[in-house]
């Protein structure tokens, strides 16, 4: 089976590659300059699994490319075309530690608006990362407004200046009726750009 080869032969290479983790410092990933046979090998290995019927070793592969790909996004980008295979990884990736396939994922169910893509991101609500937290419930939702809502409202208490910051934003995402309630107890929030962000989101209201 040569496709799976293929991108475990990739992967390793970029695991061989990739410098210690006290070296990595913002967009590391970038410096990699195999990008292209990487991405080739993770398009492969999509259409060959698009069913969903990916073996596990395969389904861990795959997801490592994803979360090293998250400036780009590329490979993520594509998986959205298969369903299946996107479902199957949104469930594989729960356990993992790899924040940056498990954000991507969350992301790319909702751009899929998949049948039951409330379910498939609700895990990541609760992920032990705060940005995957973030970004899920951004991505949940246009699927589970009233969710959301509620947990948006809870995260405004967040210490975390850009937890508050996508809390209002999905109020706005939402149309919430509280919204306006809460730009105006934000509006004087003692981080900047909570502060910034409601004096955006009340020009959208005006």
């Amino acid at each position: 089976m040569p496709k799976i080869l293929e991108l475990k032969t990739e992967v390793t290479k970029f695991k061989q590659w990739q410098p210690p983790h006290e070296q990595r410092n913002g967009e590391w990933e970038c410096d990699y300059d195999q990008w292209d046979d990487l991405w080739a090998a993770a398009k492969s290995a999509i259409f060959r699994f698009k069913d969903g019927d990916i073996p596990d070793d395969v389904a861990n592969d795959l997801l490592f490319a994803i979360g090293r790909d998250n400036e780009t996004e590329l490979i993520r980008e594509h998986l959205i075309e298969f369903p299946l295979l996107l479902s199957k990884l949104a469930k594989h990736v729960i356990p993992s530690q790899d924040k940056d396939a498990k954000w991507q994922i969350a992301v790319s169910v909702s751009e899929a608006k998949l049948y039951n893509a409330a379910d498939l991101i609700r895990p990541f609500l609760f992920d032990e990362y705060e940005y995957v937290r973030r970004r899920s419930l951004m991505a949940i939702a246009p699927f589970s407004p009233s969710e959301a809502e509620e947990i948006a409202i809870t995260n405004l208490r967040e210490k975390n200046e850009y937890t508050r910051i996508a809390a209002l934003h999905v109020l706005h995402m939402v149309d919430s009726p509280k919204l306006k309630e809460y730009l105006e107890c934000h509006a004087s929030d003692p981080s900047e750009y909570v502060r910034k962000n409601v004096q955006s989101l009340s020009l959208d209201l005006a």
